[in-house]
C-alpha cells in the first residue's frame, strides 16, 4: 500500500502501524475493509430516523474505529459528532455527519488509490 498517499488523505500511517503493533498487513487489512464497505452507512440510518440511542453506539464505535485507524480527520469529526448525540443535539449531528460523510469519501478514496 502507498504510504504517502495514505498520509496525504490524513492518515497517520506511523501512528496506526505503533497502534497495530507493527502488524503492516493487518493495518492495510482493515484500511481496504473501510474501503470496500460503508461503514457509516447505520449511522446515517440512525440519524436519519432520529434514534439518539442508536446513532450514539455506531458513533461510539466508529470512533474507536477510525482512532485505532489513525484517520485523524475522521475521528475529529467523529468526536465531535459523539459529544453532540450525548446532549441528546440531533440537528448538530446531523450536520457534522454531513462532514463526515465528505471526508470518509476522501479518505476511502485515498485507501482505493493508494492500494
Amino acid at each position: 500500500m502507498d504510504r504517502e498517499i495514505l498520509v496525504s488523505v490524513g492518515i497517520d500511517y506511523d501512528e496506526a502501524i505503533g497502534r497495530f503493533a507493527g502488524a503492516t498487513e493487518l493495518f492495510e487489512k482493515f484500511l481496504k475493509e473501510m474501503a470496500i464497505m460503508k461503514v457509516i452507512e447505520p449511522l446515517q440510518k440512525a440519524l436519519t430516523e432520529g434514534n439518539i440511542d442508536e446513532a450514539f453506539t455506531v458513533a461510539h464505535t466508529l470512533k474507536g474505529n477510525f482512532g485505532n485507524m489513525s484517520a485523524k480527520p475522521l475521528f475529529e469529526i467523529i468526536t465531535h459528532l459523539v459529544e453532540e448525540l450525548k446532549k441528546g443535539n440531533l440537528t448538530e449531528a446531523q450536520k457534522l455527519y454531513i462532514n463526515l460523510e465528505k471526508e470518509y469519501d476522501v479518505i476511502t478514496d485515498g485507501i482505493k488509490r493508494a492500494m
